[in-house]
């Protein structure tokens, strides 16, 4: 991790902190003492953004992940990263610390709120939240706005109670609203994987570099996955590379060494193994049944490079 630590005072951010007097009204009234804003912010690219509280704070904190990526690690020992259209609670009173990723910098909503709902809304499970559909992003990021919006100009009692409102409105939208992605969207993030896989099959693929490119967490991605193919992106991956195979063990007088380079494997031992864990036969056992014309078939040339004595 960077040295640089910085709590705020990134370019173009917003912080609000809501004045509230314990003995007032403000925190007695039936519309608002049940649930309450503290304070509100917005930091974009956030580079070296860092906030470590070893005992927690008395309110909850709600972090919301809108472009980057970020780190939130708990004392009791969870640890979650925060994509894009992420969300993730901090419960009260639970040491913390989180930070923004070094390579690719957050851009976060938050907000420090007290409520009594806390079971309704499983504030305590320490699970983050996805949101994927841009729908529920956009109505989300909207009432964050409406929020800004409404404390930057807290002129009456009236102002506060609507605050109240529209944080439980946030809260059960996070919470309990449908996280609806159109079955055209999910294609999207399945055709863009898809497409990625095939233009960098010679290099080595992470589920990371997948999620990195397509900007979507790692178990969305491979939930998708499994619902419209059945396999993991790293299982549906492994068998592209060894489709491509068998298409250059057909058509092609490519070394076996030069055909597992050519799909992604520089150990072409390891690529032989894999090969015959799917295809129940070896390389060179695929090639001898399956190859269109005698005339691609090199049968005297070795399969793999050999050393020099």
């Amino acid at each position: 991790m960077n040295f640089i630590k910085k709590k705020d005072g990134f370019k173009d951010e917003r912080h609000i902190i809501i004045p509230y007097d314990s003995s007032s009204q403000l925190t007695t009234h039936p519309l608002i003492s049940n649930t309450f804003l503290l304070e509100l912010g917005y930091y974009p690219n956030a580079k070296y953004h860092y906030r470590e509280r070893s005992n927690g704070v008395d309110e909850y904190i709600l972090i919301y992940c809108i472009d980057g990526k970020g780190h939130v690690e708990l004392t009791t020992g969870q640890a979650v990263t925060l994509q894009r259209g992420d969300i993730f609670c901090i419960p009260r009173r639970t040491g913390h610390y989180y930070y923004s990723d070094e390579q690719d910098p957050w851009s976060i909503l938050w907000m420090h709120f007290s409520t009594d709902f806390a079971d309704i809304f499983h504030l305590n499970d320490k699970k983050m939240v996805e949101v994927r559909s841009k729908e529920k992003n956009s109505l989300l990021q909207k009432h964050f706005i409406d929020l800004f919006d409404l404390g930057e100009t807290v002129s009456s009692f009236e102002t506060v109670i609507c605050m109240s409102q529209l944080l439980k409105l946030i809260l059960s939208e996070i919470y309990f609203l449908k996280d609806h992605l159109t079955a055209d969207q999910q294609n999207i993030y399945l055709t863009k994987s898809i497409r990625y896989m095939h233009e960098h099959i010679e290099q080595e693929i992470t589920l990371n570099d997948l999620v990195a490119h397509l900007k979507i967490s790692a178990s969305y991605l491979s939930s998708l996955f499994k619902r419209y193919t059945g396999k993991s992106p790293i299982d549906y991956l492994i068998e592209m590379r060894i489709e491509q195979a068998c298409k250059y063990l057909k058509l092609s007088k490519l070394k076996i060494y030069e055909i597992s380079k050519k799909v992604g494997y520089q150990d072409p031992y390891y690529f032989s193994r894999i090969f015959k864990k799917l295809m129940h036969m070896s390389p060179k056992e695929y090639r001898a049944k399956n190859q269109l014309t005698q005339d691609f078939h090199d049968s005297a040339a070795p399969d793999l490079p050999r050393t020099e004595n």
